[in-house]
């Protein structure tokens, strides 16, 4: 008998070793399908998952590096051929006028919100730069740096705050930016005032929106201002990006370190939110909010005496006034373009991805 059981053990061992392998091969095939669900599947649906629950809109950086690495699929995408539909809708403006460029530039702004999945709640902030008219039915939602000094003078005759024979340009900073109500302020009538009333604003390309900011506030001394932009933002900008060199007063503050601060991703501090620079969908938010005209900075005069005509106001004024205080400031200027590296000029176009598509400004 026990030769009998020392002749069945190799069968034995070699049925061992046989299901060893078999436990082995299947152990193997459950880690690496563990390995795919974890690393190749599970991002991709907590991706879908984020993109659908989200109820703040955030510029897609990662999308965009992903697609900056595969040239084809990034011709492809739908991103990309909105840049491009902005280059070829540039070339045809110029022959337009304001009704038929704003037809247009609503359209766009319509497949923008959609292609990129705005979604913002309104918010008081929102509310705080909408200006109304309750006699005309009219909002305008101001964005700072886009002539809103001017357009807010025209507010004050057009609500009665100063004589109807008063000039326009007499009207001090101060009493401007202060004196034109807003509708944080008239809560109980929000909701009918944005259905029914005719809205507006004003655009303008956002990197010479924001070089502007920086000659007013930081590159000069805006001696109008209670608010001291070298001091409470210009010390922080340079504390942040110098190891030495930092100016307590906040003085001298490159437009580099300037585009750096104001284009890290995430909501940002409230420095980094200052209206002078905050992205126009973030201000007057025209992926919620309807508006019935969209005016551009580049065409402001034609633009803005048409919505006068629009608002019916030219008995009151005549012409738009012009600006009392301009800074001329185009992106192509090499003193400061040239100071930003390529991942800087990337950065800040991500950040205002939504504001260079929408409103159909080529990044350059």
């Amino acid at each position: 008998m026990l030769e009998d059981s020392e002749e069945k053990s190799p069968p034995r061992m070699c049925i061992a070793w046989s299901r060893g392998w078999r436990q082995v091969t299947v152990c193997a095939s459950l880690g690496l399908a563990l390995f795919v669900v974890v690393h190749l599947i599970a991002p991709r649906w907590q991706h879908e998952l984020e993109f659908a629950s989200r109820t703040h809109w955030h510029p897609p950086s990662e999308a965009l590096e992903r697609e900056a690495q595969g040239p084809r699929d990034w011709e492809r995408s739908d991103l990309a051929k909105a840049l491009m539909d902005n280059v070829k809708a540039d070339e045809q403006e110029e022959s337009l006028g304001p009704k038929e460029r704003n037809e247009n530039l609503l359209r766009r702004l319509q497949e923008t919100c959609k292609t990129l999945n705005i979604t913002l709640p309104i918010t008081h902030n929102m509310l705080s730069h909408m200006h109304f008219d309750h006699k005309r039915k009219l909002i305008y939602c101001y964005v700072p740096k886009v002539a809103c000094t001017s357009w807010k003078r025209v507010w004050m005759k057009m609500i009665g705050k100063v004589s109807p024979e008063k000039d326009l340009s007499q009207i001090g900073r101060y009493t401007v930016h202060t004196s034109v109500p807003n509708l944080a302020s008239q809560k109980a009538m929000v909701d009918e005032a944005l259905a029914t009333y005719k809205k507006f604003l004003f655009v303008r390309h956002p990197f010479d929106r924001v070089l502007s900011a920086f000659k007013d506030k930081l590159e000069s001394t805006d001696k109008t201002s209670v608010y001291d932009f070298h001091k409470e933002i210009g010390a922080k900008i340079q504390k942040k990006y110098r190891s030495e060199g930092a100016s307590p007063g906040g003085h001298n503050t490159t437009f580099s370190e300037f585009i750096r601060f104001i284009s890290e991703p995430g909501r940002g501090t409230f420095e980094q939110r200052n209206e002078h620079w905050l992205s126009v969908h973030e201000m007057c938010n025209p992926c919620t909010i309807k508006y019935d005209f969209v005016g551009k900075y580049e065409n402001l005069k034609e633009d803005a005496n048409y919505v006068l005509d629009w608002m019916g106001v030219q008995d009151l004024v005549k012409a738009f006034p012009a600006s009392d205080r301009p800074f001329f400031a185009r992106r192509y200027d090499p003193k400061y373009f040239n100071q930003l590296s390529h991942s800087d000029k990337m950065a800040f176009f991500t950040k205002y991805l939504a504001d260079f598509v929408a409103f159909g400004y080529d990044f350059v």
